[in-house]
């Protein structure tokens, strides 16, 4: 079984760290290759992948989202 990282209410989990895709001296692109939802019923689904910019904590990408990034 892998190790997951879960967001603060344990209902979004992954067990992939963030892949940088994109680097400048700006900062940077990456994404988190899959994200799981918890369902109703308690089962988890795949809902793919989430990308980013300037952030690789996995944990508060989940608890927060897509945030805009200053550059």
């Amino acid at each position: 079984m892998s190790e997951y990282t879960y967001n603060e209410i344990k209902n979004i989990r992954t067990s992939y760290e963030v892949e940088k895709i994109y680097s400048t001296n700006k900062g940077f692109i990456g994404r988190i290759p899959e994200v799981e939802y918890k369902q109703a019923d308690g089962t988890w689904r795949n809902q793919g992948s989430r990308w980013l910019i300037n952030e690789d904590n996995v944990q508060v990408i989940m608890d927060n989202g897509f945030k805009s990034a200053t550059v």
